[in-house]
């Protein structure tokens, strides 16, 4: 069974989308609070753990869905088994308001930086496992251009690589955070880190050269049973 990417890309997308909105329906004034009171507007100050945890997975969820949307962009076709992979990926992503929530109420407390750190490395764990099935059953394009297939294999490569990275720093935060609570959230730095670091190749660039070359050379389906 032969299944293009819109529909996965679309559906992802949409839950990508939500888990973000979800997020931050839980940073709430607190109750009894009257905004033409400079007194208790200074009990907006203890919003501040749990802004800065919302704006955190604002950012690793952005991460996820830019290499989510970078690696179907490198697909050609899905199959039951990638469906099924992609949803393990969006059950742990859609987790992610859970300890953000938990570390904004409780900043210091080393469980709440441990399951975040959990979190985070299964949602890592099941983009590399993603990418990596993709990658084993030829799912990824393959064109006569020998320059476009190194291309693609180099980004697969580095992408893997940064992803490995990624889980070790998330794995190390859990029992960092029982040391080392800063510890801990160092190691969360470290894959927004890694992702800006440039490459030097343009994912979207390379995209468009896959697309024009697809168009030139469509690709000839086996009829699904």
């Amino acid at each position: 069974m032969n299944i293009t990417t819109n529909r996965v890309e679309a559906f992802s997308d949409c839950v990508i989308s939500i888990v973000i909105t979800v997020m931050v329906f839980d940073i709430k004034l607190p109750e009894g609070v009257h905004l033409t009171n400079k007194m208790e507007l200074k009990q907006l100050w203890l919003l501040l753990p749990q802004f800065i945890s919302y704006l955190f997975s604002f950012v690793v969820l952005g991460i996820m869905w830019l290499n989510h949307h970078h690696l179907l962009h490198l697909i050609q076709k899905v199959d039951e088994k990638f469906l099924w992979l992609n949803l393990h990926l969006l059950f742990w992503l859609s987790l992610i308001p859970f300890p953000t929530n938990m570390l904004g109420l409780n900043p210091t407390l080393s469980y709440s930086t441990a399951t975040y750190g959990a979190i985070l490395f299964m949602a890592a764990f099941a983009l590399t496992l993603l990418r990596g099935y993709a990658i084993r059953n030829s799912l990824m394009y393959i064109k006569r251009e020998k320059t476009l297939n190194k291309t693609i294999d180099k980004v697969n490569r580095r992408a893997r690589i940064k992803n490995f990275i990624g889980m070790g720093a998330y794995l190390l935060s859990i029992p960092m955070s029982f040391w080392s609570i800063y510890g801990a959230y160092a190691c969360f730095c470290v894959m927004p880190l890694l992702f800006f670091i440039p490459d030097g190749i343009d994912d979207e660039l390379l995209a468009e050269k896959i697309i024009a070359s697809n168009e030139a050379n469509p690709p000839t389906h086996t009829p699904g049973i």
